[in-house]
């Protein structure tokens, strides 16, 4: 009687395996998901040019001021636009003597342009709130601001 148990056993195994569908996708394949099918409109693509986000998931001021904190000044010379008359050891100089916010935090962007921005900051100095309108522009998909001989804060015009 046992021996009959198993071969009832056997076969049902067997015949479980042999049935399985061969269109049926394996357990141990990777399935795709829906994110990897879907279709990207070009108006959605990610732009790194928007000043609002950069590849550092941070606004462009926010960034600056990140950079010359930690005294990265090759970091942060690519993102800015330096009159002719300003070398690197200017810029640093201007930048020691600067006062601008603790606090940066972009509120706004307004273009004038079709690569020229302007960039409403919203500043914290002392306890004291302001705002500050930085310029910029779009140089090779990468968003820069214009630094100015101001010794408040280089990226405000007088």
């Amino acid at each position: 009687m046992l021996r009959y148990f198993f071969i009832v056993i056997y076969v049902g195994f067997i015949s479980v395996c042999c049935t399985r569908n061969e269109n049926q996708p394996n357990s141990n394949e990777l399935k795709p998901k829906k994110e990897d099918t879907l279709i990207v409109n070009k108006e959605n693509k990610l732009k790194w040019d928007n000043p609002f986000l950069n590849p550092t998931g941070s606004d462009l001021a926010r960034m600056i001021r990140a950079y010359y904190l930690v005294g990265d000044i090759d970091k942060l010379y690519p993102f800015l636009l330096l009159p002719p008359s300003m070398d690197k050891n200017k810029l640093i100089d201007l930048l020691q003597e600067a006062n601008w916010g603790y606090e940066l935090k972009v509120t706004n962007v307004k273009w004038s342009n079709d690569s020229i921005f302007q960039l409403s900051v919203k500043t914290q100095k002392q306890k004291t709130t302001g705002l500050e309108f930085y310029h910029g522009k779009i140089v090779n998909d990468t968003a820069k601001l214009f630094v100015f001989q101001n010794v408040e804060c280089p990226f405000v015009d007088k």
